[in-house]
């Protein structure tokens, strides 16, 4: 039975039922390489534009600092660099622990909300700019793909410290088990007031995160009946909140249901929990018995990495993925480790082949353009370009692929990627664009107009051009004049090097990485 995924009937924007369409096997596949370790050859050679393949796939657009320091390493290396944990970053401010008094008045009500909305602002703010500054490691990108699969909107939630804490949640589990976390998402604060997981008591169990946590975030539809869903919605009874008290879910045995259930096949014995084991953890080691929990996630980090087209997923691949995901117990990293060191990974069918997600869009031009305005207006920017950190337009998440660009989009991509150039929006606000001499600078050798052209390429898009467009572009670069006139401290330069970037964030393949 092919996957599925089914758009919230419940919480969030509802949308209609669409199905995943097969997986690619056999002759119909993009490509005939495979999970085997990537081995460079004449014809797949390791050169600066897989380097780059790496870096943008794994990161958010890489810096030509960063572009330069990965080329003098082998693929193996690289990725095990990318892969490395690092530290949880500060939070964005104490507000993060903070217990605010109830409110007891229509005023003080106002207040709360008001002064909760400012910290969903700033908590948006903060994880953008930890994209910008997440260098060569995985962990941000990782956190995002989290917060795309386990769907949570900040707008239902409202609490700011049950969002930080989700995020915090999903950085931790970035290439961690997914079982282990699922379960941890399970008694998620966040979750459990988004899918009414914290008003769900015995006699009245409410199923919506029940119904989700098997066809959107483990199993995928078909997998399970009606009566499971109800069954686990039993299971799962008897968490409580209250965020004047604290921000952590407690479970209350007096609203738990009790009674012994029978869940996909196996009876589980009811009970009040007081030992530890929660009736909600014996759900998910059942779930994760069934082959489909690692063909389902394998899917999703495949479109994540490789190709984000549904019609076109490589099923060979993502079998390999499944296998390599129960035979490690359902851990991420070695998973992750292997999709990137594959030759299918780095087969040139796959390089530029996806649209920029806004947030790689976004936190990548701050990031290659060393020019970054601030999280806020990157939040601004993402929430137009229509991927809202925080509030995703269904519990499904976004649809990504071609839905990333639109007649709607496209324009303020444009736009907004000129605005790093020339500091203004058309008739709107701008920012400081990029000091263009010291970033043209930055690259090996400005004094060599040819070389800087390449190495601006190679930076900012992710195929190599036709020698007719090169050509062009570096006449915009020149302005008429011969090569051997270019000087960078010339006073001309900084109109020719911005008219030649304002080109470039222009192409159609800018939008690619």
């Amino acid at each position: 039975m092919p996957d599925t995924v089914m758009m919230s009937r419940g919480k969030g924007k509802e949308g209609m039922r669409r199905r995943l369409p097969p997986m690619l096997y056999g002759m119909e596949r993009r490509t005939q390489s495979g999970l085997e370790p990537y081995i460079p050859s004449p014809q797949q050679p390791w050169n600066r534009r897989r380097v780059s393949h790496l870096l943008r796939r794994a990161g958010f657009l890489p810096t030509w600092t960063e572009l330069k320091s990965a080329e003098s390493m082998q693929p193996g290396a690289l990725v095990d660099l990318l892969l490395q944990p690092v530290g949880d970053p500060a939070p964005p401010a104490s507000w993060v622990g903070a217990l605010q008094p109830e409110p007891t008045t229509a005023e003080e009500r106002n207040a709360y909300r008001a002064q909760n909305a400012a910290w969903l602002d700033a908590l948006r703010a903060w994880w953008t700019e930890r994209m910008v500054d997440s260098g060569m490691n995985i962990a941000e990108k990782m956190t995002l793909f989290w917060h795309r699969h386990i769907t949570t909107e900040a707008g239902i939630v409202l609490i700011p410290q049950y969002m930080f804490q989700q995020n915090a949640l999903f950085r931790s589990y970035a290439l961690g088990n997914f079982r282990d976390l699922i379960k941890d998402v399970n008694r998620d604060p966040a979750m459990l007031r988004y899918l009414d997981g914290a008003i769900s008591v015995a006699g009245n169990p409410n199923e919506n995160y029940a119904r989700e946590l098997m066809e959107l975030y483990t199993m995928g539809e078909g997998n399970y009946t009606e009566q499971d869903i109800k069954e686990a919605a039993r299971c799962l009874t008897g968490w409580q909140l209250d965020e004047f008290t604290s921000f952590d879910a407690t479970f209350s045995p007096l609203y738990h249901d009790t009674g012994n259930k029978t869940f996909m096949g196996r009876t589980i014995l009811g009970r009040s929990s007081l030992d530890g084991r929660f009736e909600g953890d014996e759900v998910v080691d059942i779930i994760f018995e069934d082959a489909s929990v690692a063909k389902f996630i394998s899917r999703a980090l495949y479109t994540f990495f490789v190709y984000d087209n549904q019609e076109a997923v490589d099923g060979v691949v993502v079998e390999d993925m499944a296998q390599l995901l129960r035979d490690n117990d359902y851990d991420i990293r070695p998973v992750v480790d292997a999709l990137l060191k594959s030759a299918h990974f780095f087969d040139a069918v796959n390089i530029g082949a996806m649209i920029k997600s806004p947030a790689v869009f976004s936190a990548g031009l701050a990031r290659q353009l060393a020019a970054n305005p601030g999280g806020a207006r990157l939040v601004a920017d993402m929430k137009t370009l229509e991927e809202h950190l925080l509030y995703p337009p269904t519990v499904a998440g976004w649809d990504g692929y071609r839905t990333w660009i639109s007649t709607t989009t496209y324009p303020w991509r444009k736009s907004f990627a000129e605005r790093f150039v020339t500091g203004q929006l058309p008739g709107g606000t701008g920012q400081t664009p990029v000091d263009i001499i010291a970033w043209g600078k930055s690259f090996d050798n400005a004094s060599d107009a040819n070389q800087l052209l390449d190495d601006m390429l190679m930076l900012l898009l992710p195929v190599e051009v036709s020698a007719s467009r090169r050509d062009s572009y570096l006449q915009t670069m020149l302005g008429g004049a011969p090569v051997y006139e270019w000087n960078i401290d010339a006073p001309n330069a900084d109109t020719n090097l911005r008219n030649l970037l304002t080109r470039l964030v222009a192409a159609p393949d800018f939008q690619l990485h």
